[in-house]
C-alpha cells in the first residue's frame, strides 16, 4: 500500500523560516523511510499555522486519504504535529487512524493505534502536547498585555499610522500624508458634517483608506471614535470568533461597549488632541438616534445589493425632512440612489416574474447534465496528483545538488501557487456540482411562493432573513440624473 508524508512547523521552531524547518524534517523523514523500507507517495506540507483542524488543509487532505484506507502508513515528526487543538480535533485524528488502522512512524517511535498500549501512550502524549499548548498560548497573552500595558502597539496599524519598534517595543509613527485627512474628518464632524458627507469629500480629494478602494460613512464613524488617534493603545475593542461559534459558520467579529475597553497610554504621539476627541464623542452620542428595537433591521435588503458598477454592497441613508429610506452606493460619481420603496417593490415584480418561469420549467424538469462539471472535476484532480507527484523530486533536487537554494525556493513557490489555483477551482467545481444536484426547480419555486405570500406581513429584519432563503445577490445599477424609477435590477436566486 502507498504511504504519506505529513510535515508541519512546530511553535518551537517560530524562529527559523518555514520552508527551512520543513525541507529539515523531510530530510529526516526521508532518510527514516529508506531504513525502514517504507515508500511514500503522497507528501502534505502544512505551511499555514493554526489551532483548528479545519485551518489546516493539508491535514484535512490527509485525513480524507486516512479515512478512505489509502495508506499504511504515515510518517511525521511526532504525534503532536498531526495536531494538539482541541480533544474534539485530536479525537477526529486520532479515531481516523484507528479505525483505518494506519501506522503513525516517527523518528522516536512506529505507532499502532490497534494495539491497547500504543493507543493509551498516543492519547497520552496528545493530552500532554495539548497542555503545552495552552500554556505557551498563557505565555503569549501574559506577554501580550504587557506590551499593552507599557504602551505597545500589537494590532494592524490604523489609517494615519505605521508600524515602527523603538526600544524592541512596538509602537506606531504618523504618517503624515494620511494624518492630515484624519484632521480633516475630525474638524468637519466638529463642524456639523455628518459621516456620509465627510465620506464623499474625502473620495473626491483623493484619499483612499487602507482597506477598501473607497472611504464609506461607516469607516468614517470608526475613525471617528478610535481612542488610538489621541495616543492611547485600546484592546479588547473588537472580540474575533472561529466558524461555528454563536450559530455562524463563518469566521465573524463582534464590536465590544466602550465601557468594556482597555486602554493604556501609548508610545505614540497623537493625531488628535484629547479636547477635540472628547468633544466630537459628545456631538456623536447626541446625534445617535436609537432604535426603536435595538435588534430589528431597519433595512429590509441589508448584504443583499451590490452596485453593478463598482461592485461595492449598496447601503441605506435616510434623506428629506421625512426622513425617506435610500439606496444608495458609498462611491462618489457612481450609481444614482434610488427609493427603498421603489427598489422594493421592482424586487417583487421581479420574483413573480421568475416564479411563472420555474413554474413552466417544472413541468417539464429534466435532471441537470452535470457531465462537463464532472469532466472537469476529475481534470483538476488529475492535474493536482501530477503537481504532488512533482513535490518529492524537488526536495531530490535539493539534497543531491541539482538546485541551489534560490532557485529550489522558486520552484517551490511555482508549485504551491499553481497548487492554490488548481485546489481553488476544485472547491468551486464541487460547489457547482452539489449546486446543480440539489437544483430542483419544484422547490425553489414553492420557496419563491412562500416571499410571495408572506413578505408584505414582515418588519424589515424578518423580511431581510426572509430573502436570504431564496437570494445569494441583487445587482442595481441607475444612470445619473435619470428619472425616479429609472434603475434596474438583476436577482440571482441560490
Amino acid at each position: 500500500m502507498p504511504n504519506a508524508m505529513y510535515l508541519r512547523k512546530s511553535r518551537a521552531e517560530e524562529q527559523a523560516s518555514t520552508e527551512e524547518v520543513l525541507a529539515k524534517h523531510r530530510a529526516t523523514l526521508v532518510e527514516l523511510a529508506a531504513k525502514k523500507e517504507i515508500i511514500v507517495t503522497d507528501v502534505f506540507e502544512e505551511v499555514v499555522s493554526g489551532e483548528s483542524l479545519y485551518a489546516r488543509p493539508q491535514m484535512l487532505q490527509l485525513l480524507e486519504g486516512v479515512n478512505a484506507g489509502r495508506y499504511a502508513a504515515v510518517l511525521c515528526m511526532d504525534i503532536d504535529r498531526l495536531g494538539r487543538g482541541g480533544m474534539a480535533d485530536q479525537g477526529i485524528i486520532l479515531d481516523a487512524f484507528r479505525y483505518s488502522e494506519t501506522l503513525i512512524v516517527t523518528p522516536d517511535k512506529t505507532y499502532n493505534l490497534s494495539d491497547e498500549m500504543d493507543e493509551e501512550l498516543t492519547e497520552f502524549k496528545a493530552f500532554m502536547a495539548r497542555r503545552e499548548y495552552k500554556m505557551i498560548r498563557k505565555r503569549m497573552r501574559r506577554g501580550l498585555m504587557q506590551t499593552i500595558e507599557s504602551g505597545g502597539y500589537i494590532a494592524n496599524p490604523p489609517y494615519g499610522y505605521r508600524k515602527i519598534v523603538v526600544d524592541k517595543l512596538p509602537t506606531l509613527e504618523i504618517v503624515e500624508e494620511e494624518a492630515v485627512f484624519i484632521r480633516m474628518m475630525y474638524d468637519r464632524y466638529q463642524a456639523g458634517i455628518g459621516s456620509y458627507l465627510i465620506a464623499r469629500e474625502l473620495n473626491s480629494a483623493g484619499s483612499v483608506p487602507r482597506r477598501n478602494a473607497h472611504w464609506s460613512a461607516s469607516t468614517v464613524r470608526e475613525i471617528l471614535k478610535n481612542p488610538t488617534y489621541i495616543g492611547l493603545v485600546a484592546w479588547n475593542r473588537v472580540r474575533h470568533f472561529k466558524p461555528g461559534t454563536h450559530g455562524n459558520d463563518k469566521h465573524h467579529v463582534v464590536y465590544m461597549p466602550q465601557d468594556q475597553w482597555k486602554l493604556a497610554e501609548g508610545r505614540h504621539q497623537a493625531i488628535i488632541s484629547r479636547e477635540q476627541w472628547e468633544s466630537v464623542q459628545r456631538i456623536r452620542k447626541d446625534r445617535a438616534i436609537p432604535p426603536t428595537n435595538p435588534k430589528r433591521l431597519s433595512n429590509p435588503l441589508s448584504g443583499l445589493v451590490y452596485c453593478a458598477v463598482c461592485g461595492q454592497k449598496m447601503q441605506q441613508i435616510r434623506a428629506g425632512k421625512d426622513d425617506i429610506p435610500y439606496l444608495y452606493c458609498i462611491k462618489n460619481q457612481c450609481c444614482a440612489s434610488a427609493k427603498m420603496e421603489y427598489i422594493e417593490g421592482r424586487l417583487i415584480q421581479v420574483i413573480e416574474s421568475k416564479l411563472s418561469t420555474l413554474r413552466l420549467q417544472a413541468l417539464c424538469a429534466a435532471p441537470p447534465d452535470i457531465s462537463p462539471l464532472l469532466t472537469a472535476l476529475d481534470f483538476t484532480v488529475r492535474e493536482l496528483s501530477k503537481l504532488d507527484a512533482r513535490l518529492p523530486r524537488l526536495y531530490e533536487f535539493l539534497e543531491d545538488g541539482t538546485y541551489d537554494r534560490d532557485t529550489f525556493r522558486q520552484r517551490l513557490e511555482a508549485v504551491e501557487n499553481e497548487k492554490s489555483v488548481l485546489l481553488e477551482r476544485r472547491y468551486e467545481l464541487e460547489k457547482d456540482i452539489e449546486r446543480a444536484k440539489a437544483r430542483i426547480t419544484r422547490r425553489t419555486a414553492e420557496q419563491l411562493e412562500d416571499v410571495l405570500s408572506l413578505y408584505p406581513a414582515l418588519v424589515p429584519g424578518e423580511k431581510n432573513r426572509l430573502l436570504k432563503t431564496v437570494i445569494e445577490r441583487i445587482d442595481y445599477s441607475k444612470p445619473k440624473n435619470s428619472k425616479p424609477m429609472g434603475f434596474s435590477i438583476s436577482v440571482y436566486l441560490l
